[in-house]
């Protein structure tokens, strides 16, 4: 692990730092929120999903080629920047939460949900969501101006928040406790090899990517443009056939070729701990929760999805909570030097003096920026409503800037290790409850930054020291992408709303009265998800699989372990196939070591140029049936 820091350093002195902010990745920006963002839109009103990390590879590709046809290719930071905004400069989801938002206050079951005698929809707030006055047909009318306001600010400032917290929380994993951060690598080896530098990582690159383009034909496709499903998205469900035999249990194998691959770069004892805890959770403990009535929404016919969240949210969620914050903070607890380090180090960040490879700001800056996002939004809240009480801001603080850093803390260990992101959810009705004070309707609908962000920011700044880009160009190309994504989504979602309402047939967004049915519940009857009697059990817990790890008595990770408690079992057994694949593939390769991450970077590029096509071809179809 060690050893990978240390030879940036060494190599530090033969290439420098560069700015990735250019004119093309401006113009890259602009194309993807002009060609690419309506599809994306389409895409998400018809199957609920964005495919924002698929559909940015076509943006990606076409530019390294046009560059490379002109005799001047793209540097590693311009394509690794590209890699990251394009993406952002599809983000239209703030724009369409605003049509969601529309959606919920007006819904039947919202109105007919009462609270103190008092209808739901009539609790929420103007500033979330305007009255009902029909269909919405465009985003420019001035019933929305101030909810977008709103949105728009609470988003630029939330922004602020996660990168200065990614910043810190890289700084103490790449330089205090080096974690390796898989994923890290395959980003950076993407960048390197759309510079067209390398000509036989180029060759494993596109090799990879036509393998994924094959199976991004029949996987995505085919049900996109000719409504043709030949292999279910996203897993095969097997519950069915074993219901019958194990009440409450789930079984599938997930058919994401990137869930696959994931495992190529992981160590095999995370793969396996994942694979354990989620069977565990959802093959051995369900029908024994069943059996015990532990598992009320469960009921035979139950589709392995709706199985694994109701089995979470009824009973497993306060155990995976309490999981990851022990797996993440005993093993600092374990050595109080590394805390102590930690502090003595970050104090370095004060005076701009830091160790790592890039040098970061100064510390008060960081907080600055992270009390702004946190600290501001509960100001935020105190002007919207004037009559929160004391014991109310006080917890929205402790929410906003103390959750904000502990789950960034925890997120970003396990995603150091694990490579993935465990998101812990709705943990602000859950303190809301069991703070057992006065609370209103309104203030489940306040814009609050309690940010999980901000770990996501630690492995992009990992993978900019990988490739020798700049922080700060990284920062303002972001925010730049941001602003061009909310003024283009604007125009392409009242377009799309133009051509018919939403829902309806050809908008028919099934999966938003589910979302309607889970929001009304949890503001109407919300559940207590931390526990303190279960977060001092799940620490006993992760204690014992800590001193079984550090005393090599199984070759296990605690932390994944804790990953595998919220993890789907389809997805378990796939990227467990995935190391199997890999393994073999290592005994038969010499290079694979480092040839496995450009495979994976490939294989994600392949996949994403198939569902673009599809994408806007399904787009063009549809238009081309309508009526008129």
């Amino acid at each position: 692990m060690t050893a990978s820091i240390e030879t940036i350093e060494a190599n530090s002195t033969k290439e420098t730092y560069q700015s990735g902010l250019t004119w093309r990745v401006g113009l890259a920006v602009i194309y993807s929120a002009l060609i690419i963002q309506p599809a994306a839109i389409y895409l998400y009103f018809v199957t609920n999903n964005w495919f924002i990390g698929a559909v940015l590879n076509t943006t990606i590709v076409l530019f390294a080629v046009l560059a490379k046809m002109a005799d001047n290719p793209l540097t590693k930071q311009e394509v690794f920047i590209m890699i990251n905004v394009t993406s952002t400069a599809l983000g239209m989801e703030m724009i369409v939460q605003l049509v969601f938002n529309y959606y919920l206050k007006n819904h039947p079951i919202t109105i007919s949900t009462l609270i103190d005698g008092v209808s739901l929809s009539t609790l929420i707030p103007n500033w979330y969501a305007p009255e009902w006055f029909g269909p919405v047909r465009t985003m420019f009318n001035p019933v929305f101006i101030f909810p977008l306001i709103l949105l728009m600010f609470i988003g630029i400032i939330s922004k602020a928040t996660d990168i200065s917290l990614g910043i810190i929380f890289n700084y103490l994993y790449t330089k205090v406790e080096v974690l390796p951060f898989p994923t890290a690598e395959v980003e950076a080896e993407r960048s390197k090899s759309l510079t067209w530098e390398d000509k036989r990582k180029l060759q494993i690159f596109s090799m990879s990517a036509i393998i994924a383009s094959v199976v991004g034909i029949i996987l995505y496709a085919f049900p996109l443009v000719m409504g043709l499903t030949i292999i279910p998205i996203p897993w095969f469900d097997f519950n069915s056939a074993i219901e019958g035999i194990i009440p409450g249990a789930s079984f599938g194998i997930a058919t994401d070729i990137i869930t696959f691959a994931t495992a190529f770069i992981l160590p095999f004892n995370v793969v396996l701990s994942i694979l354990i805890a989620s069977v565990f959770v959802n093959i051995i403990m369900n029908p024994v929760l069943v059996s015990m009535g532990l598992l009320p929404r469960w009921e035979r016919g139950m589709s392995l999805l709706d199985t694994f969240n109701n089995s979470q949210l009824d009973f497993w969620l306060p155990w995976t909570v309490g999981l990851l914050i022990s797996a993440a903070l005993i093993p600092v607890l374990r050595n109080p030097k590394i805390f102590f380090t930690t502090i003595r180090d970050l104090r370095k960040l004060s005076r701009g003096k830091g160790e790592g490879v890039e040098n970061p700001p100064r510390l008060s800056i960081l907080i600055f920026f992270f009390l702004l996002g946190t600290v501001g939004s509960v100001a935020i809240a105190m002007f919207l409503i004037p009559n929160l009480s004391v014991q109310l801001i006080i917890i929205l603080l402790i929410l906003t800037v103390g959750w904000s850093f502990i789950s960034t803390l925890t997120m970003a260990y396990a995603f150091g290790i694990t490579a993935n992101l465990p998101v812990i959810p709705y943990i602000k009705e859950s303190v809301f409850v069991a703070a057992d004070v006065p609370l209103g309707g309104e203030i489940w609908f306040v814009p609050l930054i309690i940010t999980q962000g901000g770990a996501g920011w630690v492995a992009t700044f990992k993978t900019a020291d990988l490739t020798y880009t700049k922080r700060g160009s990284l920062i303002i190309a972001s925010y730049f992408a941001t602003l061009v994504a909310w003024t283009a989504g604007l125009f392409w979602v009242s377009a799309l709303l133009s051509i018919s309402e939403v829902p309806s047939v050809i908008f028919p967004v099934p999966f938003w009265p589910l979302e309607v049915g889970r929001s009304v519940t949890f503001v109407s009857n919300p559940t207590v998800v931390i526990n303190p009697l279960i977060l001092g059990m799940t620490f006993i817990i992760a204690l014992i699989l800590y001193i079984i790890e550090w005393q090599a008595i199984l070759p296990i990770s605690v932390i994944s372990i804790a990953v595998g408690t919220t993890t789907a079992i389809p997805s378990a057994i796939t990227l467990f196939l995935g190391a199997l694949l890999g393994h073999v593939l290592k005994g038969r390769m010499k290079k694979w070591d480092s040839d496995r991450a450009i495979v994976v970077a490939g294989l994600g590029a392949g996949l994403g140029i198939v569902i673009s096509l599809a994408t806007f071809l399904s787009l063009i179809l549809n238009t081309i049936a309508l009526p008129f």
